[in-house]
């Protein structure tokens, strides 16, 4: 099966990138959008990391972008990709 990022849009994946959101850790995230560069994420954990060390108060809900030369790993379940239906 061919996955394709656009199709778990909304969903819950895994992303790890160099220091991802200044977390150099596996990220759980919502994927909202990918695009040709990248992909654009939710993170309620980063944005509040963020917001901390800035001392902000953490928007909400948070939209990042983050460019796939940055990213190592995304950790997606299979199960999990939209199937389209076959033509009729």
């Amino acid at each position: 099966m061919e996955m394709q990022l656009a199709k778990l849009l909304q969903r819950r994946i895994v992303v790890l990138g160099p220091a991802l959101l200044d977390q150099p850790t596996l990220e759980t995230v919502t994927l909202l959008g990918v695009d040709t560069a990248g992909i654009w994420i939710e993170s309620e954990a980063a944005a509040n990391r963020i917001a901390e060390r800035f001392h902000v108060k953490p928007a909400a809900p948070s939209a990042f972008f983050i460019p796939f030369a940055h990213i190592q790993m995304i950790i997606a379940a299979p199960e999990a990709v939209r199937e389209e239906p076959a033509a009729a």
